[in-house]
């Protein structure tokens, strides 16, 4: 009794430093290995851009030969060039713009999925908090009911109890201890599944605030109509294959510029080209675009499904957090009675003598199990809102 005062008592007067959500979140954005990652590929295609809008390295050609002619003289030859091609300034536009849409794609896919890391975390953090505020509770009771046993213990001296019931006590005491140590152990497996989906130690000596907890609410409203990461994604998958589309849809790709010089024995040769490939002499584009317009298509077919999946997803998850609302609050109200108006009566009847140790013990037993149960309906409502704000993308 005296150990569990003594711990109960530390922790309403020793509080450690505190973490709040806000401030996981944010270390999460800055150091997640995940978040890193995003970083570094945001970097690297932005480096990819630049280098595909960059014009093509100027070509330098030379050669040199020994002619000994059967009439004439002989001696040396050489030669010097130089070659720049030069790509069709509309299929340029259109590569950089396919190229930086597809990037922006991969980007956004990949904000995606931590987005729905960050809500994971979010939801696991809740769920730490409602097993802190579970063990706290039942610490109190178990503190009650040893403050209980020890009178009843005295009692049972003097002869006022008798020993079937101080065993029941006894036995029940015994159950509690071990039910608080489980509650231990929750919150233990809660606390290091937290901490390991953060990948960070940062918080391991710190408590978690609890003051920051998503308010229970019947309905949450968002925008339907807002595009969610994965379509974003999609759009710019589209808009990278109608600049495909363009870049195939053009007389000629590129022109090849080219000047030399040739010194030879007896000529001195000056020489300008240009060289144009011709399209329409190979179906190469017109197999091109019809490649893009079937991958377009099934893009825009894949986004159709996506949008029908995700409205059907809402109303579901909508119908379960509306379902685990209306439960918390039916749990909340009888819990209210029992711990309100019907436990004070089994008290006193027990203490009067006027009801059995089974009575009283059993009462307190329910009082528990309808505690525990909330917990559970309080997890079930966290998890449907964190998986809802994964679907609409209103938690970035």
């Amino acid at each position: 009794m005296k150990s569990i005062f003594f711990l109960f008592t530390c922790t309403l007067f020793l509080h450690a430093a505190e973490v709040n959500l806000s401030e996981i979140l944010q270390k999460i954005e800055d150091e997640h290995p995940m978040a890193k990652s995003i970083k570094a590929y945001e970097s690297a295609y932005a480096s990819q851009n630049r280098a595909i809008s960059s014009r093509e390295a100027l070509l330098l050609s030379t050669q040199g030969t020994y002619a000994k002619p059967d009439l004439g003289k002989s001696g040396y030859e050489y030669g010097v060039g130089v070659e720049q091609n030069i790509i069709n300034p509309r299929i340029k536009e259109s590569m950089v713009k396919s190229v930086s849409d597809m990037n922006d794609a991969q980007i956004l896919e990949l904000k995606q999925n931590f987005l729905l890391l960050k809500n994971e975390i979010s939801f696991l953090y809740h769920v730490s908090c409602l097993d802190v505020e579970n063990l706290n509770q039942y610490k109190k009771s178990l503190v009650a009911f040893e403050t209980l046993y020890e009178k009843k213990a005295k009692a049972y001296d003097y002869k006022e109890i008798s020993k079937k019931e101080l065993l029941q006590l006894q036995i029940e005491l015994k159950r509690l201890k071990n039910e608080y140590k489980r509650y231990e152990s929750e919150l233990k497996i809660s606390a290091q599944s937290l901490e390991s989906k953060t990948l960070l130690p940062f918080f391991g000596d710190k408590e978690l605030s609890c003051k920051d907890l998503n308010s229970i609410v019947k309905e949450v409203t968002f925008n339907i109509s807002e595009d969610s990461l994965h379509e974003q994604s999609l759009n710019k998958k589209i808009d990278s294959l109608e600049s495909d589309f363009k870049r195939y849809d053009t007389l000629f790709d590129s022109l090849k510029l080219s000047a030399s010089y040739q010194n030879e024995i007896d000529t001195n040769r000056f020489t300008l080209g240009v060289s144009i490939p011709l399209n329409f002499t190979t179906s190469f584009n017109e197999h091109s675009r019809a490649e893009t317009l079937h991958k377009k298509s099934a893009i825009e077919y894949e986004k159709e499904e996506f949008k029908l999946e995700k409205a059907s997803k809402i109303k579901l998850l909508q119908k379960e957090l509306n379902k685990s609302f209306e439960d918390i609050a039916t749990l909340k109200s009888m819990l209210n009675e029992y711990e309100n108006a019907l436990m004070p009566l089994v008290e006193s009847a027990y203490r009067l003598g006027e009801n059995s140790p089974i009575e009283y013990l059993l009462s307190q037993r329910e009082v528990s199990n309808l505690k525990k149960e909330l917990t559970e309906y309080y997890k079930n409502y966290y998890k449907t809102l964190f998986e809802l704000y994964g679907v609409v993308k209103i938690k970035d």
